[in-house]
């Protein structure tokens, strides 16, 4: 399903009532999907979250804002910060807070919810960003470079546009290195997966792709874990030779 905020969902909430109505224009796809989105949590800093986060764009709650949080969190999704009103539904004792707020990622039309935590008196404060993963690249879009992300626990790819997008991944098939374990092999079939196609297929099933025995030997040893950049030559480099050129 593809969306636009403030075009296909109309979201009204009324907080006395205790309920949320909405209507959801949507068309049946030409293809049943393989996967459902994963959920991406993005709490550690990097010079690739940066880039996400500065990208985002402010929007009022939708349906699938609501899809990222709890029932019980869903009415802090219009309440304010503690910063804005120390009286809010989210403010703790006039100082704590734990408010939401929305946005949307321009590029996949994807929700994001950011997460303020701040205890009283403000001695612990964290922001913690919600969002799901894409399960594919926009069409005729290609990978140019994947990218493990260490410093925030992320993996994500640039496309030939130069944008940033996080590697699509299917909800409880998520990526890791370094260990011997599902995430890495995981990693390692799409890694072949995308060597395979030059890059064009980033799809995240990956049940009928055997990955090469050097791309699981490398993405399970310690060599791996730590951020990086593969441009497709190297990840060609990498299945042929189990080495990652510098």
């Amino acid at each position: 399903m593809t969306y636009q905020p403030e075009r296909e969902l109309n979201l009204t909430y009324d907080p006395q009532r205790g309920w949320f109505d909405f209507v959801l224009y949507s068309e049946t796809p030409k293809l049943w999907g393989a996967a459902l989105n994963a959920t991406q949590q993005l709490r550690d800093s990097s010079r690739y979250t940066q880039e996400w986060i500065g990208r985002l764009q402010d929007t009022e709650p939708t349906p699938l804002h609501m899809a990222l949080v709890s029932n019980d969190d869903a009415p802090r999704l219009w309440s304010s910060c503690v910063f804005d009103d120390p009286e809010s539904q989210s403010a703790v004792a006039g100082d704590g807070c734990l408010c939401l707020t929305t946005f949307y990622d321009p590029l996949t039309w994807m929700p994001v919810v950011k997460q303020h935590y701040r205890t009283v008196t403000g001695n612990i404060e964290t922001w913690t960003y919600w969002t799901f993963s894409p399960l594919s690249l926009p069409e005729g879009q290609v990978l140019e470079r994947l990218i493990i992300d260490q410093d925030a626990g992320v993996m994500w790819l640039r496309n030939d546009r130069g944008e940033l997008y996080f590697l699509p991944e299917k909800t409880g098939a998520g990526y890791s290195v370094g260990y011997g374990g599902g995430g890495p092999g995981k990693f390692a079939a799409m890694i072949e997966k995308i060597v395979a196609s030059d890059g064009h297929d980033v799809t995240p099933d990956t049940s009928q792709v055997t990955a090469n025995r050097h791309l699981t030997d490398w993405t399970s040893s310690p060599v791996s874990d730590r951020t990086r950049e593969l441009s497709l030559a190297q990840l060609r480099t990498l299945r042929a030779t189990g080495t990652a050129p510098a």
